[in-house]
């Protein structure tokens, strides 16, 4: 992990997310931290060019970077602020491209957050994007070393949708005990289709010897969040399905439901190429 990309609105959520950036980029010996803010949504008074805008909005972002707490292993040098008046989701596929980003770190609230407020709206949007991993960081959560990670997933088409090299990646790099979970009340887990689903994700994280297990739990949210609790998990991961999995899951209760009561943050991945 490189380069993080902090997106920030300057509301208390972003705040909390861009410290929890900056802690876990010093742990992990980050390169870059980029804080990006974008006015596409500026007053339209006319009293003000857009290099004026540009310019305040960079004084912002210093401003706001030093409010928070800097880790001796950062240096100004590694700290580089961008704005525009690009749509958040374009802004952010553009920085993307050009600093080759490692991590993408954003906030939310809650489930009301999502769809009322700007910086949730744009998280998600973001989240559909898919150009980067996105850790999405929940409100007054702090920085903690990350020892227990866990993948969720739902068994289905394994080999083409698990983001393997990722989950290896960043489990590695926080040398953390991997677990697996698969939510199903129904069979749980024990058709042959899931059988071997399970096979086939153990046999891609083989390296990080992980461990699986099956909730019975009604509620496909609450079975993760009941598997987050029990075996004191730090970090969810989530794979990306493009627009498919933003519609299957952001789109309907459970990823919402989710983010809205899990106080770990998640990470969606970009699925395998």
């Amino acid at each position: 992990m490189k380069t993080f990309l902090i997106p920030v609105d300057f509301s208390d959520v972003s705040y909390t997310a861009a410290q929890y950036a900056v802690d876990m980029a010093a742990h992990l010996h980050a390169h870059m931290l980029i804080f990006y803010h974008s006015y596409a949504h500026r007053p339209t008074d006319g009293f003000e060019t857009d290099h004026g805008y540009e310019s305040s909005t960079l004084r912002h972002l210093e401003k706001m970077a030093a409010k928070l707490h800097m880790p001796a292993a950062l240096s100004s040098e590694q700290v580089i602020f961008v704005a525009d008046d690009k749509p958040v989701k374009t802004g952010v596929e553009t920085i993307v491209s050009q600093y080759g980003v490692s991590m993408i770190v954003m906030g939310i609230a809650g489930m009301s957050d999502i769809e009322n407020t700007l910086i949730g709206r744009n998280t998600m949007a973001v989240a559909a994007s898919g150009v980067a991993p996105l850790l999405i960081v929940p409100r007054n959560h702090t920085f903690k070393p990350i020892r227990r990670v866990v993948y969720a997933t739902d068994l289905k088409e394994v080999e083409y949708i698990t983001p393997a090299a990722s989950i290896i990646r960043l489990a590695g790099q926080l040398e953390a005990e991997t677990h697996i979970v698969h939510v199903d009340p129904a069979t749980q887990g024990q058709t042959p289709e899931k059988l071997l689903g399970k096979q086939e994700v153990l046999k891609m994280l083989e390296p990080l010897r992980p461990i699986f297990d099956v909730s019975e739990h009604k509620d496909e949210a609450d079975g993760i969040f009941d598997y987050v609790k029990k075996h004191q998990i730090d970090l969810i991961l989530m794979a990306s399905r493009n627009y498919s999995f933003f519609q299957r899951l952001f789109h309907s209760s459970v990823s919402k439901k989710l983010l809205n009561i899990a106080d770990v943050p998640v990470v969606l991945l970009k699925n395998k190429p």
